[in-house]
């Protein structure tokens, strides 16, 4: 089997950030009971501001019990792979380099866009910038789920922009 194509991998990484960004960002406004399952487990590295949360538990925890309702307004996003032949967890182990398949890679996400902390429309927005690194999910090679997700974020850094 020939290797994929450049077009084929950028595709690929294109239509995950995509997904994802269509996902999270809602999640984080309307499901947050949810936003657990976004993350890597147990290894995320997250950042808010500067502040490290511990995992992905930790920033549901936040946003179900602490922070006020958000509306988030994505600008732009844009992505590039980090590694194309990422050692995708298995229940027996990584896979190897020569068994890794289209989906084994970590991408890096970029996002821009706007926050709303509260519910009123008159309230001001702020700019924020966000970056992920996406890992495959080590389960997603099961049937689909309604929940399943392909991508998990291992690595989260927010910032307000002042």
């Amino acid at each position: 089997m020939a290797p994929p194509t450049e077009d084929t991998l950028t595709k690929v990484s294109t239509d995950a950030a995509n997904e994802f960004v269509q996902s999270f960002y809602p999640a984080l406004e309307n499901n947050r009971n949810t936003i657990a399952s976004f993350y890597n487990q147990p290894t995320a590295m997250i950042l808010f501001n500067g502040n490290a949360v511990a995992d992905g538990a930790a920033v549901q925890e936040i946003f179900v019990n602490q922070m006020s309702p958000t509306h988030y307004e994505v600008q732009s996003f844009d992505c590039q792979i980090v590694n194309q032949t990422y050692p995708t967890p298995t229940s027996t182990g990584l896979k190897l380099p020569t068994e890794t398949g289209l989906k084994d890679m970590s991408i890096l996400v970029l996002v821009s866009g706007y926050v709303r902390f509260g519910e009123s429309r008159d309230l001001p927005q702020r700019g924020f910038s966000e970056t992920f690194l996406l890992v495959p999910n080590p389960s997603s090679d099961g049937p689909k789920g309604r929940r399943r997700k392909d991508w998990l974020i291992q690595t989260q850094n927010f910032r307000l922009v002042v």
